[in-house]
């Protein structure tokens, strides 16, 4: 069973290097300004992702900032949509202006980070708690 969770383990984390990366330079593709509050931090937490750094516990802050951003900017372009994009998956949606389509990637692309963050964040629990219980035994 470790191992299983170590092979899925491994796994993830690749998966959050990658989405990290895509997720810094989707980022970078939109050009979102962002507010005084992201600003310190967006620099540090884009050349992390870029870096392959993902997991940095000390980027939460900012991830939460980046979404606020992302959902603000959907709105100004339609009202609502921000609210929309972030509680639902719209890869099915069919957006024919440019700046909605790119900012709901970005947005999906934060969703499908902040996924395998958790994702990453259980399997190691789980190795955590899988080595505890092998020491009582």
């Amino acid at each position: 069973m470790a191992n299983a969770i170590n092979e899925q383990l491994e796994q993830a984390v690749l998966s959050s290097i990658r989405q990290g990366r895509w997720l810094a330079e989707g980022w970078e593709e939109v050009g979102i300004r962002p507010a005084h509050n992201l600003r310190p931090f967006l620099p540090q937490l884009l050349q992390r992702l870029k870096d392959g750094d993902p997991l940095a516990i000390n980027d939460e802050n900012a991830l939460d900032l980046m979404v606020v951003e992302i959902r603000t900017a959907l709105n100004e372009l339609k009202p609502g949509y921000g609210d929309l994009a972030m509680r639902i998956d719209t890869s099915e949606h069919l957006i024919f202006d440019e700046n909605r389509e790119r900012l709901r990637q970005l947005a999906e692309r934060w969703k499908s980070f902040q996924r395998i963050r958790r994702q990453v964040r259980d399997l190691q629990a789980a190795m955590r708690q899988l080595k505890l219980a092998l020491r009582r035994v």
